[in-house]
């Protein structure tokens, strides 16, 4: 038996829908609610971020803060690479310029070590006698050049970046542009301004004479060019592009003490102990070395 209305008509027909519309869920399925899948969000443009580079992925511990919703987005680049450091001021990170009396007291230093090795090596072959032999002392001198140009560019080129001198006062040579160790080439020039080129010009016959008037007015020179540059560079400095520094705060304190202990130990306690050991000997030794000055 169909159903029919109280009025004896037949049932209405239930109500078209349209194709596209979804069915109404029944009573069973409108108690669940049904979560909808979200749809993805398209990539972000090749280049453009608001908080890190595209593709970038923070260390482990450290997330990359999501830009806002409602923030600027902006091209990004790459960073600047680092400007060089420069010998402006503080030539490195926690040294500052060297001043001249340090400097000055560790290039003593450094002849005191030199000269004594060329002494230990010229009296026993006894070049500072009148009868001495021109030959050998021409070999011995151009010997002593190369081992003086190894100790000072070998020293300026190691990990100590200084001579021994200037490492007891703790000083250091650097390039004044990357404030690095110097090049080989530089320490070359560095070493000519310095003391080389004197020392080749005294293997020259008839210049060696006036070598010790010529060195010492050299060293005047780079002494006056020193002290007034700015950045205490001398034409020596300036030629190899070096400086010279020292832990900050600076100061001479140091330098004079060094300086104290080399004018007691030279000229007290040597002599003392030379006169007492070798006397008369000591004495015609100084007279041979004078003579040949």
């Amino acid at each position: 038996m169909s159903w029919q209305t109280p009025d004896g008509d037949p049932p209405p027909e239930p109500a078209a829908q349209p194709p596209d519309a979804a069915p109404e869920p029944d009573a069973e399925t409108a108690r669940v609610p049904v979560a909808e899948t979200p749809k993805p969000e398209p990539p972000p443009a090749a280049g453009i971020i608001s908080a890190a580079p595209v593709g970038w992925i923070p260390p482990p511990g450290d997330a990359a803060d999501p830009p806002p919703a409602d923030g600027p987005v902006v091209p990004w680049s790459a960073p600047a690479a680092p400007v060089a450091a420069t010998a402006v001021g503080p030539a490195a990170e926690g040294v500052v310029i060297a001043r001249v009396f340090p400097r000055l007291v560790a290039y003593f230093v450094d002849v005191l070590i030199l000269g004594a090795l060329g002494l230990a090596v010229s009296i026993p072959l006894g070049l500072y006698g009148r009868d001495r032999d021109q030959t050998l002392a021409l070999g011995v001198a151009a010997v002593l050049v190369v081992v003086d140009l190894v100790y000072f560019v070998g020293l300026w080129t190691s990990g100590l970046q200084a001579t021994l001198g200037m490492r007891l006062l703790r000083l250091r040579v650097l390039n004044a542009t990357t404030a690095a160790s110097l090049p080989v080439n530089d320490a070359l020039l560095r070493w000519l301004g310095l003391t080389g080129a004197i020392g080749i010009l005294g293997l020259v016959p008839g210049i060696d004479a006036y070598i010790v008037p010529l060195g010492a007015v050299w060293l005047l020179v780079l002494l006056i060019t020193t002290g007034s540059d700015r950045l205490r560079q001398g034409l020596h400095d300036k030629w190899a592009r070096s400086v010279v520094v020292q832990p900050a705060p600076g100061g001479t304190g140091l330098a004079v003490a060094t300086c104290l202990v080399l004018i007691l130990f030279f000229g007290v306690l040597l002599p003392i102990a030379g006169i007492a050991l070798y006397g008369d000997r000591l004495r015609d030794i100084l007279i041979e070395i004078g003579n040949s000055v």
